[in-house]
């Protein structure tokens, strides 16, 4: 007699027939990393580990992760189910997953009898999200009396009446969404309290046919705050946690951990108590807030990046007038100040003799915005040890959690990583590397020009560059996305080409939605971007088949960078542990942008001297990025195009054309010689 079969072992006898019988029939291509990556996630789970996932592009994660837990949650005892969280980074991603990718999942489980009813999940995001329906009566009822020429905002005020969710509603502006979204406190005396649709959209939430809540990065780690400190959790309590596109969680870890003195706040507080006729409260502040900006305002001529915080008298004396007028203030009657803003005043009192101390628990810096002409100034403090943070909020209580994205590991090495996420501290850690299913070495040519790595004038640089990449669109025949690590350096090489090509070239400002939407429109044309361009936008077939990355995306030295860079023997040291790894992977997200399917081709042109043969980091390079073929003639290109391209792809015809010969085109393997 057999054993009976566990529920581990059914689990992934499971995932075999999903991923080999079930998405095949409904016309998914089966792919073999895509069923590893899966096996391992539900390894992960059932052994209560944190796997670190790097998954190449076009393996299809999602449904791996997706897989892995459903049928993970079915083999729990009953007593012991509770949700999944699933946290990303962008909204876009969060769309997919819950209106996609689940629903997809869920016809595919019940019509092979896996579940009986759909997969319940739900989106979770922050209050100012959403409409507060007393909130929005009032803005309609001021709106609506100004008449004819409102119309077109009170259209779309009445548009959040049959939709509560203020991210699908883009008509309406700015300023009427933070007049309805729902306040931080919402009072039990509230008229509309018994049939408010948010209390009724965070009852539904917390329901308990819930088994997955979808969130944003920033949601997750506000929960975690949340249970760390003893205050009501935002996410219904959960088994499990998956953090999808995970390289992005560094980087809101130390958002979310920087404290702040803002200017603007103190602007905005002391408006407040004016509308509030408290009078003497408006006074006072608006005096800490005169003496806060002239104390630590540029010098002449100084440039607007953030600097290492330096204590001088004239800077003490400052915030502790501000400390001095919070507290008399808060002594004031409590109907002269708002309750809300007296919190707000304790928070910031709470701050300031962070800024006295000089221990290297925090860093402290200070940053210049420029909004509306006005200069405002941030005094911030980041935990040195952010690393600890992530460890403090997510890892200490030993839930299993899958963390995946396309850029966690440099080859095979997860260590930077690793240490970066706090998993370095006694956690129970699990790694795997599948590399994307895309043949790049047939469908991709890396090119590096032939150039002296001679230092030039900054002049002379943008035109060296600007006649690089004339060359290379004109090679190629448009069809060209360029990615730049500067605005400013994007600003001068436009204005020298933007009228060179029979085809447009559009400047992705840094708001670049609405450059990107006209990209993808347009038959061919040309893309200079930067800033968030360098990842999660997808431009499949044609519309790229040449990627042009100027400069290697170093980051740029900050002070939390510096603090970091002193605890290293010596520079060479720390460029290597910290500084180059995270070169890497912003390189390897830049490069996603070049094949977005099997049947597209790109070159990528990377034309940093540091990234060539011979330069300082040509195998830092190589080692980041898939095996491909690799070629310093433009020849190689214009031939790699012909073979690859329809004849419709070449038109229009450039007026320069590249003459051709024999070129000296490097085969695949030849990036490793």
């Amino acid at each position: 007699m057999t054993n009976p079969e566990t529920g581990y072992e059914k689990a992934h006898r499971q995932v075999e027939q999903i991923f080999r019988q079930f998405f095949p029939a409904r016309g998914m291509i089966t792919r073999e990393g895509q069923i590893r990556l899966c096996h391992m996630m539900l390894d992960a789970l059932f052994g209560l580990d944190v796997a670190l996932c790097d998954a190449g592009v076009g393996l299809g994660k999602t449904y791996a992760y997706l897989v892995a837990c459903v049928l993970w949650q079915l083999q729990r005892p009953r007593q012991m189910q509770r949700p999944v969280v699933i946290s990303t980074a962008s909204v876009a991603l969060q769309s997919a997953i819950l209106t996609e990718y689940i629903p997809f999942l869920s016809d595919v489980l019940i019509q092979n009898g896996y579940i009986q009813k759909p997969i319940c999940a739900v989106l979770r995001k922050g209050k100012e999200r959403f409409a507060c329906d007393r909130r929005l009566l009032i803005r309609q009822k001021q709106i609506g009396i100004r008449g004819e020429r409102f119309r077109r905002r009170a259209a779309a005020l009445r548009a959040a009446n049959q939709c509560l969710d203020l991210d699908l509603l883009p008509e309406i502006s700015r300023h009427d969404r933070r007049l309805i979204c729902v306040p931080e406190r919402c009072s039990r005396s509230c008229i509309l309290h018994s049939d408010c649709r948010y209390r009724q959209y965070l009852k539904d939430s917390n329901g308990a046919s819930v088994t997955i809540q979808v969130c944003n990065h920033n949601y997750l780690l506000a929960d975690a705050a949340h249970r760390q400190n003893g205050w009501k959790p935002l996410l219904k309590d959960y088994q499990a946690l998956v953090i999808d596109e995970a390289h992005k969680l560094p980087e809101t870890v130390r958002q979310m951990n920087t404290r702040r003195i803002r200017s603007s706040d103190l602007l905005r507080f002391e408006k407040i108590l004016t509308t509030s006729h408290c009078t003497l409260g408006a006074q006072k502040l608006r005096g800490a807030r005169m003496a806060f900006l002239k104390a630590f305002a540029l010098a002449e001529n100084e440039s607007k990046r953030e600097k290492s915080f330096c204590l001088t008298d004239e800077r003490s004396a400052s915030l502790q007038h501000l400390d001095k007028a919070i507290q008399e203030i808060l002594k004031l009657e409590n109907k002269e100040v708002p309750p809300v803003l007296s919190n707000k005043l304790s928070d910031v009192q709470e701050l300031v003799p962070l800024f006295f101390r000089s221990d290297m628990t925090f860093v402290r810096y200070v940053e210049y915005h420029q909004e509306n002409g006005d200069l405002d100034i941030d005094l911030c403090a980041v935990p040195f040890d952010l690393p600890r943070c992530v460890y403090d909020a997510l890892w200490r209580e030993h839930k299993p959690a899958i963390l995946t994205s396309g850029t966690l590991a440099v080859g095979e090495d997860f260590t930077h990583t690793e240490q970066q996420f706090g998993l370095d501290r006694g956690t129970s850690l699990r790694t795997l590397r599948i590399v994307s299913p895309f043949r790049y070495e047939e469908n991709c040519l890396l090119y590096f020009p032939a150039t002296h790595r001679k230092k030039v004038h900054s002049k002379q640089n943008t035109d060296r560059v600007a006649h690089q990449i004339q060359d290379l669109i004109n090679t190629a025949n448009g069809h060209t996305l360029v990615l730049f690590t500067s605005y400013d350096q994007m600003g001068r090489v436009y204005e020298k080409l933007k009228d060179k090509f029979p085809v447009p070239v559009l400047q992705a400002q840094r708001n670049p939605q609405i450059y990107l939407e006209r990209f993808k429109q347009l038959p061919n044309a040309v893309l200079f971007a930067s800033g968030a361009c360098w990842e999660g936008v997808d431009f499949p077939g044609d519309m790229v088949s040449l990627l042009i990355i100027v400069k290697l995306p170093f980051q740029v030295p900050d002070p939390l960078g510096e603090a970091m860079r002193k605890q290293y023997g010596n520079l060479h040291s720390y460029i290597q542990t910290e500084i180059v790894p995270e070169m890497q992977i912003k390189l390897r997200q830049g490069f996603g942008r070049a094949i977005r399917t099997e049947t597209d081709s790109c070159v990528v042109a990377i034309l940093d001297p540091r990234a060539a043969p011979g330069g300082r980091y040509h195998r830092a390079v190589l080692d980041a990025l898939p095996e491909m073929p690799v070629s310093d003639k433009l020849t190689d290109i214009q031939s790699f195009l012909q073979s690859k391209k329809n004849p419709s792809y070449f038109e229009p015809r450039f007026p320069k054309e590249v003459d051709f010969h024999e070129g000296n085109l490097l085969h695949p393997g030849s990036q490793k010689q």
